[in-house]
């Protein structure tokens, strides 16, 4: 392993180029992740469970009526019973609900107003509430899903209820939409929180914009690439959850940026003085950072073999979102890993002697990890050890 992290040094601009041509491929064609994860929490419950053999009965009993698989429009007057201008508007949305111009993957739409039987359970003993129940022909938990209760929502605003009369979509399908639209905005904040904690923590450290890029290059590849393989894996049958997004982001930001700080530390920290690698050159450098990874590569990959081991035990679980969760941390553990001990090296040769600008790297001047102190790393020729 040495010797072939090693290589992709000595060759860093291959390095590059290889790592551009990845990112670019799975960008182009990796499917979008959050079109092929699984959204349907009962997908990973396991067969025998009490609740999946209840709902083959439903559907067994009920087999033309979506119970599990519904939006459910509530329409609610606070300041008195429903009027006559209420149940109007009601008819009309039952009618767009069942119409053609309605959005496909709407089923049976079920109505006291169409079935007056029903009254007792769809319209309150007050009168102030009514509902109207659309069965769905896609899971609610699932991209088509989500698309149908915008829809539905969109239309209630493009056709507002009389004035004191609220119009509100829930059920199943939306809380799908509502869950599914806070763990966006979650995934969001997320990584702007954890770019911003990044860039701090390298600066802070290292004293170097410059070196603050290192990281945030290394962990934004190993992001794209993981989600591509993970996304892929989806793709081809594999239930992988759609909460692993922001599990990932977590795991390979951390991981990551662990990987390319200790190696710019190690770097930084490289003996200086009489005997040492001359930094002031482009051979020095080279040394240095042959030196470093020569050093640091078996403790990385065992670093990391510790974690994807961890990950990859919760195959053996019987609740499947950590069945197939912990399989595709540990894949991305491993991207994060062949990112730190590749890219991280080559893009560090990539900025050459402005990498800890506007420090030093020959005094150690601005190097927060330096101080002297360090402990010796043996100076290596390329490709002198494997």
């Amino acid at each position: 392993m040495t010797r072939a992290v090693l290589l992709a040094v000595r060759h860093w601009r291959w390095t590059l180029g290889a790592w551009l041509v990845v990112v670019a491929v799975s960008a182009v064609f990796a499917p979008d992740f959050t079109q092929v994860a699984t959204y349907d929490e009962n997908a990973f419950l396991p067969s025998g469970a009490a609740s999946l053999r209840g709902g083959a009965l439903v559907r067994e009993g009920w087999p033309g009526d979506n119970f599990t698989r519904s939006g459910v429009v509530v329409l609610l007057r606070e300041d008195g019973p429903l009027r006559r201008a209420d149940t109007s508007y009601a008819a009309d949305l039952a009618a767009w609900l069942r119409s053609d111009d309605a959005p496909d993957g709407l089923g049976r739409v079920t109505s006291h107003l169409d079935e007056p039987e029903l009254a007792d359970a769809l319209l309150s003993e007050d009168r102030h509430a009514m509902l109207l129940i659309a069965g769905f022909d896609v899971p609610p938990f699932s991209p088509l899903g989500h698309e149908v209760v915008r829809a539905m929502r969109g239309h209630i605003e493009r056709t507002p209820p009389p004035d004191g009369l609220d119009a509100l979509v829930t059920g199943a399908a939306g809380i799908a939409l509502d869950e599914h639209e806070a763990i966006e905005a979650s995934v969001a904040r997320t990584e702007l929180l954890t770019v911003a904690l990044v860039v701090l923590l390298v600066l802070w450290v290292l004293c170097s914009p410059v070196a603050a890029l290192v990281p945030l290059i290394t962990v934004g590849a190993a992001y794209a690439v993981a989600m591509a393989v993970v996304g892929s894996l989806a793709r081809l049958g594999m239930d992988v959850s759609y909460l692993f997004q922001m599990f990932a982001i977590v795991i390979i930001f951390g991981a990551g940026t662990d990987y390319a700080l200790l190696i710019l530390a190690r770097y930084a920290e490289a003996p200086r003085g009489p005997g040492a690698p001359d930094a002031a050159g482009a051979a020095g450098r080279e040394r240095r950072l042959f030196a470093t990874m020569a050093v640091l590569t078996g403790v990385l990959v065992s670093t990391a073999a510790a974690t994807m081991v961890g990950f990859s035990a919760q195959v053996v679980a019987q609740f499947g979102l950590f069945r197939t969760m912990g399989p595709a941390l540990a894949i991305s553990v491993f991207i994060t890993l062949l990112a730190g001990i590749t890219l991280t090296p080559a893009v560090m040769r990539l900025f050459g002697r402005w990498l800890f600008w506007p420090g030093d790297l020959a005094t150690g001047r601005g190097v927060r990890a330096g101080h002297g102190g360090a402990p010796p790393v043996a100076e290596l020729e390329p490709g002198s050890r494997a």
